[in-house]
């Protein structure tokens, strides 16, 4: 349903945008990550959160654009064909959704040895925060599983633009993470994790349907 009805409404591109778009809300969760975000920050002055925020959305994007264009280069380099990393990339999501299902936090959800003191990292910005709290394993699959979708150079600007604008409300999250803490409070972002949650589950069937489907169409040609 979420891939057919935009591309009947919006067209094939609009419907490909809306699907990259909720794709990368949804597993970089910007409103769970203000939490940590905010652990990470503790003691920091005003200007030293808002450079915080800044570096670490920029390092996400500049890791995630790096797998977007040079994904199926890597692919190729070990083989992998992209029905089969399309497979692997949304039971990979279907994991993290599962892990959204029974709201666990950020850290366990993506990275079980990270920890929220920010005095065990040289870099925040860099370690935990871009990596792997934004651009973590399930924002990279989900970037080549797009990117492998993507019929034409069109969709892959598409794709760029939708993980530009989320990158831009995670660094709005960040920025504002103490409001955003206190109107949400813990059972708020549980409910808001727990909806999400089921969303990238269906994306993450799908994204196997449809790796599947390319794996053994061959096989009835």
């Amino acid at each position: 349903m979420l891939k057919t009805i935009p591309a009947e409404i919006l067209g094939p591109h609009g419907g490909f945008f809306i699907t990259a778009f909720v794709s990368f809300f949804v597993i970089i969760d910007p409103l769970a990550n203000a939490f940590s975000f905010l652990s990470l920050s503790a003691g920091s002055t005003a200007q030293d959160k808002r450079d915080l925020a800044r570096r670490s959305c920029l390092y996400a994007f500049l890791v995630l654009t790096g797998f977007l264009f040079l994904g199926e280069l890597l692919l190729l380099a070990f083989g992998i064909t992209l029905a089969a990393f399309q497979i692997a990339g949304g039971l990979i999501l279907f994991r993290i959704a599962f892990d959204m299902l029974e709201a666990r936090g950020p850290f366990s959800r993506l990275d079980t040895s990270s920890s929220p003191v920010a005095a065990d990292y040289r870099n925040v910005a860099l370690v935990p925060l871009a990596v792997p709290l934004v651009s973590g394993p399930g924002a990279i699959s989900a970037v080549l599983v797009l990117a492998s979708r993507a019929p034409s150079r069109l969709d892959f600007f598409l794709i760029l633009a939708a993980l530009s604008l989320v990158l831009v409300m995670t660094y709005a999250c960040f920025r504002f993470a103490g409001p955003l803490a206190e109107f949400l409070k813990e059972s708020g972002l549980r409910l808001i994790t727990r909806l999400m949650g089921l969303i990238l589950a269906a994306l993450a069937v799908q994204f196997v349907l449809e790796g599947v489907q390319q794996a053994v169409t061959p096989w009835f040609q």
